[in-house]
């Protein structure tokens, strides 16, 4: 299957294949799911990243296109509960009593061990939102872009753990460190 051979592509440790979904029609599952959404999501195939809560509650759904164009979304995320939470995936999986890893992205989440992800580079706000004593902030790795530069330095003057990843770290996230041939 596509979706599969996706997966495989992108190196997704397999033990993670059943916390993910396949739809074929996205729009016709968000509409099932929250009928009264008010977004306006095209009726593609796509990945299903479902978020869950610390006590095992759906709380969102995210659906990654599998194939993109300039006009697609790649990620198309919806709330399944009204909260003004922040959302963080993979809270139904993160033992809060070991260091907390923090990422940008779900997919990057599924390589580490205890990871969670805040599904934008906001990491602080995300570390915030879990009560753990110790946790560690892993931007992507874009060391000319400003705002991300901004956020790292803020974290650091905050007394937060963070990543500083090196010059011999090729990609600009841990997926793509992985397809480069780095190992976890």
């Amino acid at each position: 299957h596509f979706c599969l051979q996706y997966l495989q592509k992108r190196k997704i440790p397999s033990k993670f294949y059943n916390k993910l979904l396949f739809t074929s029609h996205y729009k016709k599952f968000c509409d099932s799911l929250v009928p009264n959404h008010d977004k306006q999501i095209v009726d593609d195939a796509r990945l299903i990243i479902p978020y869950y809560d610390e006590y095992n509650d759906l709380i969102a759904v995210s659906g990654r296109a599998l194939e993109t164009s300039d006009k697609t979304l790649r990620y198309v995320t919806l709330r399944t509960q009204e909260s003004d939470k922040k959302l963080i995936y993979g809270m139904d999986r993160v033992n809060v009593n070991k260091t907390v890893k923090i990422v940008e992205g779900p997919i990057d989440s599924l390589f580490l061990d205890n990871c969670v992800a805040s599904g934008d580079a906001n990491l602080i706000l995300a570390a915030k939102s879990i009560n753990a004593a110790n946790m560690v902030l892993c931007p992507d790795r874009e060391p000319r872009n400003k705002e991300i530069c901004k956020s790292m330095e803020k974290a650091i003057k905050s007394n937060y753990c963070i990543v500083i990843w090196p010059d011999t770290m090729k990609g600009k996230d841990i997926n793509e460190m992985i397809l480069n041939g780095f190992t976890t």
